[in-house]
């Protein structure tokens, strides 16, 4: 397959067969020669002509798998519906958990860390304000301190039990959810029912035994 006649083909082709085996051995257990032997018909040229490392093509599978933290077509009849329905959402991504899971150790890396840190204050924390503001006005929210909410949503989920999610145990896992779950109870915003809890428990025994 000429890499300049159909790029795009040759680059979905490359991500196919990159995400399979980052699922079947692990982001670290894959090599560039690895993805080359499963192309067939392809060299290492060819790969870096369209991702200059292994590591972009794991960001490039990130995006595309990833259903925004805050959807476009958000549903719920109140703000606190909403923001429940975007964990569910969250927590119903099996695929771009998946390969996330797979990633575990390189997205832990200080860099990694840095971007989402700054991504979540920079990116998320505000569209999730939106929402934290539409419970306080219809009154599914109970709180003084909207912008607090969203910090502490975003940063407990997507930092806190987001990255170490791989290196939990389940009874580790358990203890954290249920306390997040008391917390934000105790601050007037009932975010996790029981059956939030239980889908992300399904979530964390689906990716164990991948």
């Amino acid at each position: 397959m000429a890499r300049n006649k159909y790029p795009e083909e040759t680059k979905k082709k490359i991500l196919d067969v990159a995400e399979k085996l980052f699922l079947e051995k692990g982001y670290d257990g894959t090599s560039i020669q690895d993805i080359v032997d499963g192309l067939g018909n392809m060299t290492k040229g060819v790969i870096y002509h369209h991702f200059k490392s292994k590591f972009a093509i794991l960001e490039t599978l990130m995006d595309e798998a990833d259903e925004q933290a805050v959807p476009d077509n958000l549903h719920g009849d109140t703000g606190l519906e909403k923001l429940q329905n975007v964990l569910k959402d969250t927590f119903n991504a099996y695929r771009r958990q998946s390969i996330g899971y797979s990633a575990a150790v390189a997205l832990r890396s200080p860099r990694i860390l840095g971007e989402q840190y700054l991504q979540v204050f920079n990116d998320l924390v505000p569209e999730m304000k939106k929402i934290v503001d539409e419970g306080v006005a219809d009154g599914s929210i109970q709180t003084d301190y909207p912008e607090e909410i969203s910090e502490l949503l975003m940063l407990t989920f997507n930092l806190w039990i987001g990255f170490q999610l791989s290196v939990l145990s389940e009874e580790e896992l358990r203890r954290k959810i249920l306390f997040i779950q008391k917390m934000f109870n105790g601050v007037g915003v009932p975010l996790l029912t029981d059956e939030i809890v239980q889908e992300s428990f399904k979530l964390f025994s689906i990716l164990k035994k991948e």
